[in-house]
């Protein structure tokens, strides 16, 4: 007999969701396709507007590719075939419904660029056109059409602690239909694409089995030391959760995230408490904090999606614009700024695609007020270089960093005073800014501070094998604080501020799960902003 292919399927377009466990729109598929008698169909579009965006990178090829093999490799396994397409959409779509005829299209929630904005805007025409329901389900803390940030909190808790979505049984799709292939790194279509693939040092490999992996080795031995080693590059690598990268690809769900990291504080708190399970608690709580802070971020760009291009306080249009430098620029990307901290901590992120989160916000910070460079230009390019690139935490982070939001604290760091406090035996920058490895510790952190005699001593001429400080940081700071004290003054400017913060501020809250008396809340996210 031969298969019926004019039965409509369930399709399921997967973006930046790509796993099994814990999908909600695949679950959802899976479960309205039983109950109408229909199969189960995956799909992932190569999209040549977004991998030729100026954030996508090689190694997101790489990782992508590695998830998508996995996650094809998954699927079949439950009878689902994953359909591979190259185009733009909805274009894609209506092409693959003259080959595979659905009844519904399903999806998560995606929170991105403002080309996926754009994108997911046509897509939703061109539904409503051809009578094709698409059914959008969230996949993240970030509540879309929020009205007001209060009780985002308790909202945000309820999506946690709710039971993760499964898809169950085998032989979901259609027997007929067999899946495509996942591209290799040679394949031709990169240059339809834009990119080719391209690993960075010690790349982790993209893949659900790769983020339960990382998820156990944190919260099972990596993570009592999370507290004191994040705030230090060289330590932060391996004390770090290292989930970022898998939660920016959705190889591992938000929720199946904190559901493990809270039942793992809930044995440490029915434990003896010695000094490692206290250890353990501290590191784990404030693990579980971050998680918060990952969505509250998130909901900025969900809440005004030009924010990848706008300030979020536009009282500051116009303060670094026609001021931007590429001399500058260049020396700051190319990690020669005559600040080694600053120069260990950009060569580092361009070698292996991470750095942790304080170093990343002295990055921008010394982009932004040292070097006054706009984060137009500095956010775009810093993008690509992170893994574990997301949207709505970048472009956040980048103008917060800027000091450009209205309703924070303007951070401007001292790239000496970081080399000493969290490098302070010189071990990472002798790593990445080698030229000064024979510099003695007392003066790594400002080598040009060096008389001649102490330059000749070591063998390091500064200004000939490593470059003089680009700007004098006393100098910097102060006229930054000027240009920003001179805005701030303005009445309309700080009426703005409070606009913003009433906006994009978050609420101060105490989580609800159930615990013991003295056990302490998971976390109080109002000390972020």
């Amino acid at each position: 007999m031969r298969p019926d292919r004019s039965t409509p399927v369930e399709l399921v377009w997967f973006k930046r969701d790509l796993r099994v466990r814990d999908h909600a729109a695949l679950a959802a598929a899976v479960e309205r396709g039983r109950e109408a008698g229909r199969k189960t169909v995956g799909l992932y579009v190569f999209e040549p507007e977004v991998c030729r965006a100026q954030e996508f990178d090689g190694q997101h090829l790489s990782y992508l590719l590695d998830a998508l093999g996995e996650l094809s490799e998954s699927l079949a396994k439950r009878g689902i075939p994953l359909l591979l397409r190259t185009g733009a959409m909805p274009e894609v779509l209506r092409e693959l419904r003259r080959e595979v005829p659905f009844a519904r299209l399903w999806s998560h929630e995606e929170t991105g660029l403002l080309a996926t904005f754009a994108r997911d805007l046509r897509v939703a025409e061109w539904a409503r056109g051809a009578s094709i329901a698409w059914t959008e389900l969230p996949q993240t803390g970030v509540v879309r059409r929020l009205r007001t940030r209060d009780g985002w909190a308790r909202l945000w808790s309820q999506r946690m602690e709710a039971p993760p979505a499964e898809v169950r049984g085998r032989g979901l799709g259609p027997a007929w239909l067999v899946p495509d292939p996942v591209p290799q790194a040679d394949d031709p279509r990169c240059e339809v694409w834009g990119v080719r693939p391209a690993l960075r040092v010690d790349q982790s490999r993209g893949g659900e089995r790769a983020a339960r992996k990382v998820l156990s080795s944190f919260l099972d031995k990596r993570g009592s030391g999370y507290t004191p080693a994040m705030s230090s590059p060289g330590p932060a690598r391996t004390g770090c959760s290292r989930l970022s990268e898998h939660l920016a690809f959705g190889t591992v769900s938000m929720r199946s995230v904190w559901q493990a990291t809270s039942e793992r504080l809930s044995e440490l708190y029915a434990a003896e408490p010695d000094a490692d399970t206290k250890r353990w608690r501290r590191s784990l709580n404030a693990f579980a904090q971050r998680l918060h802070w990952h969505c509250h971020f998130m909901q900025k760009l969900e809440d005004k999606p030009d924010l990848e291009e706008r300030n979020l306080h536009p009282g500051y249009d116009g303060l670094r614009e026609a001021e931007f430098q590429d001399q500058r620029f260049e020396a700051w990307k190319a990690g020669l700024t005559g600040y080694p901290m600053v120069d260990a901590c950009m060569r580092s992120l361009v070698a292996t695609g991470w750095l942790n989160f304080r170093m990343r916000a002295m990055l921008m910070s010394f982009a932004s007020y040292h070097l006054w460079l706009h984060w137009r230009g500095t956010a775009p390019w810093l993008g690509a270089q992170f893994l574990d690139f997301e949207p709505g935490i970048h472009y956040a982070q980048a103008q917060m960093q800027s000091g450009v939001t209205g309703i924070n604290t303007l951070r401007m760091y001292s790239p000496a005073k970081q080399a000493v406090d969290h490098d302070p035996e010189g071990s990472f920058i002798r790593h990445w800014v080698p030229e000064l490895r024979a510099v003695p510790t007392l003066h790594l952190a400002e080598p040009h501070l060096m008389t001649r005699a102490e330059q000749v001593a070591c063998g390091v001429q500064v200004g000939c094998d490593y470059p003089l400080p680009i700007v004098d940081h006393k100098e910097a700071i102060a006229h930054a604080r000027a240009r920003f004290a001179a805005v701030r003054r303005d009445p309309q400017v700080r009426a703005e501020a409070q606009r913003v913060l009433r906006k994009h501020g978050s609420r101060k809250r105490t989580h609800s799960r159930a615990r013991k008396k003295d056990e302490p809340s998971l976390f109080d996210d109002g000390a972020q902003t």
